[in-house]
């Protein structure tokens, strides 16, 4: 799958899950994820339902009390 099929898929998945979300927007989630190579190697709607399980990250070391 090319760079621009991957990157529209997810987009289209992101609006499924993110309805709000305005087409830019979601368009330059989905070009950040095609950049990291671990949701690149995964189809794209696997890859955004994966990327949205991981919720807000916190900064490594910090205290989660």
């Amino acid at each position: 799958m090319d760079t621009s099929e991957w990157i529209a898929r997810c987009s289209a998945r992101l609006h499924a899950q993110w309805p709000r979300l305005h087409r830019e927007q979601r368009d330059e989630v989905a070009r950040d994820l095609w950049q990291d190579q671990r949701w690149r190697l995964i189809d794209p709607e696997v890859a955004v339902v994966q990327w949205l399980r991981q919720g807000i990250p916190t900064p490594a070391g910090s205290d989660q009390r």
